[in-house]
């Protein structure tokens, strides 16, 4: 990448299942929260990147009302459909073009109030075949996965539980947080109810509103408006078939992909010994490590180890998800642009009780459809380079 591009500032709200508000003063707030927290007003963003999906929102064009909230009214403005993180790579290749000096990426969802997430899911599912019988949906392909990766290494249930309570604790140092519990144990996950074996209630994401936005600046922009830019180094996506039964669900070649060439482009050849933290859009317990291991930050197969070693805790060698990750909040269109910002807290020393000592490199993760079908990677550092 010729010219540099960095995050100047980022907000998000604190999830919830019921926001208690529309969606457009959801929007305003946050937005007006950014403006006031960099000293801007909507005149100094040249480009806006939105992110929300037509199904979650029950209407066509889900942008079509929020435009004006944020600012966009009269203002070059385009729209992503699927994860947040899509929208910041868009966003920063826009930047890239030379064509705009700053952009702000907003993505939002309402799944905790106004939709069943497991139900609007059903719509990515081939249309032609495994929608039409009706034997799939999120939940029990998730639970394929899972079985898939449990019977390929030879494990059992425990690594699930211990996952999601690690995460449950770190949820609980997250002041954005929808789920968490400060004294989690694989024992107490192990106690919530089956939704399909194996995985159960605590093992998979809850239904959450929020928002989320994060302003993105050239190199000279971003040093005029903050003192601590973190700087994007390199970012990819790749896509699997929508088809379940054309792939291994026990990796995620898609994610290897992505990983590959966002590591090439930010000059990393060794990730788990380069990347300080990482934040990955899990939204089972059991993807986690699928997508840790694609990723290259433990070894294939791994789960148990790193989870009776404490190597993905914040103390660990390699810390994944001190936010709480998707166990604890999963916010439709915005959970990839949530592990973006909270990367950022990670590398401007801003994360709190959460703070892993001296990261200067971030990895953050964002997917979308069954399965995580669609993978996309971002490599974040506190140093311009």
């Amino acid at each position: 990448m010729e010219r540099k591009v960095a995050i100047v500032s980022h907000v998000q709200t604190k999830h919830s299942s019921d926001i208690g508000m529309p969606r457009e003063r959801m929007l305003f707030n946050l937005v007006k929260e950014l403006h006031n927290k960099v000293g801007i007003t909507r005149h100094d963003v040249d480009s806006y990147v939105l992110c929300s999906n037509d199904f979650e929102a029950g209407r066509t064009i889900s942008t079509v009302f929020e435009d004006t909230p944020v600012g966009a009214y009269m203002k070059d403005e385009t729209k992503v459909e699927m994860d947040g993180i899509m929208a910041l790579i868009y966003a920063t290749m826009r930047i890239l073009s030379g064509q705009f000096d700053t952009a702000l990426v907003v993505a939002n969802s309402l799944g905790g109030s106004q939709f069943r997430p497991f139900l609007i899911m059903e719509y990515q599912l081939d249309p032609t075949f495994d929608r039409q019988v009706g034997l799939i949906n999120e939940l029990n392909a998730g639970a394929f996965q899972a079985r898939s990766y449990m019977d390929k290494y030879g494990l059992d249930e425990w690594f699930l539980d211990a996952i999601s309570a690690r995460l449950l604790r770190n949820g609980a140092i997250n002041p954005y947080a929808l789920r968490s519990k400060d004294d989690a144990t694989p024992e107490y996950v192990a106690s919530s109810e089956y939704y399909y074996e194996p995985l159960r209630k605590l093992h998979c994401y809850p239904f959450s509103d929020g928002a989320c936005a994060v302003l993105l600046a050239c190199g000279e922009k971003a040093k005029e408006l903050c003192e601590k830019p973190v700087w994007i180094k390199g970012f990819s996506n790749s896509l699997e078939t929508c088809r379940l039964g054309e792939r291994e669900l026990y990796t995620s070649p898609s994610t290897k992909q992505a990983a590959e060439k966002a590591y090439k482009a930010a000059g990393i050849s060794d990730p788990a010994n380069e990347i300080d933290v990482a934040e990955i859009s899990a939204k089972f317990a059991h993807q986690e490590p699928i997508i840790c291991e694609s990723l290259g930050l433990f070894p294939e197969g791994s789960a148990e180890d790193v989870a009776k070693n404490d190597l993905a805790e914040i103390t660990g060698k390699m810390p994944i998800s001190p936010s709480g990750g998707g166990i604890c909040t999963y916010v439709f269109s915005a959970a990839g642009l949530i592990n973006v910002a909270q990367c950022c807290q990670q590398l401007t020393g801003e994360a709190g009780d959460a703070q892993v000592p001296n990261a200067k490199i971030a990895l953050a993760h964002g997917q979308d459809g069954f399965c995580a079908q669609h993978n996309s990677v971002v490599i974040l550092s506190s140093e311009e380079g």
